[in-house]
């Protein structure tokens, strides 16, 4: 049985966990794999960037949890364990490689508005705690996540098959 959750910073550092596995399975196994795969040019080199960024998000959110008096702890994020299962299934069967890197970037926006919402939570949880300092850090995650979001959008345009 799993413990209690009492207190909006109890939430608040179970949540930060699941968030420090999902920057870590990006920054450590998931981006570097899709880096591998993608056949695109500029999604490559997108993925390579956000790649560097998310080394910097782990080290945030590890950062937050100093903050908080904390040692940084990871808990599996179901969201993102599944979304990952999912992409495998799927770019298993996918042959078009245009229509792969279509589908590639499809998945990463699907995980950055996974990030997105996991981020908003944890930041009006710190705002809650009035933590500002870790908001800060949070934040700065945040804004690089949806800048990432951004760019997949415009570029998944170019990917579309005969586009």
């Amino acid at each position: 049985m799993s413990a209690k959750l009492a207190s909006p910073r109890d939430l608040f550092l179970q949540l930060l966990a699941q968030m420090l596995w999902t920057e870590r399975m990006l920054a450590f196994e998931i981006l570097p794999e899709l880096h591998t795969q993608v056949k695109s040019e500029s999604l490559a080199a997108l993925v390579e960037e956000h790649l560097g960024q998310t080394h910097q998000h782990v080290a945030r959110v590890e950062s937050a949890f100093r903050t908080l008096g904390a040692e940084p702890a990871s808990g599996r994020s179901a969201p993102l364990a599944g979304a990952k299962d999912q992409h495998q299934e799927v770019a298993a069967q996918i042959t078009d490689p245009r229509l792969a890197d279509l589908f590639h970037a499809g998945a990463a926006m699907q995980t950055e508005h996974l990030e997105l919402a996991g981020y908003r939570l944890l930041l009006e949880l710190a705002e809650t705690l009035e933590r500002d300092e870790v908001a800060r850090l949070l934040e700065e995650n945040s804004k690089e996540e949806r800048e990432a979001l951004e760019r997949l959008q415009k570029l998944s345009f170019d990917l579309r098959p005969g586009g």
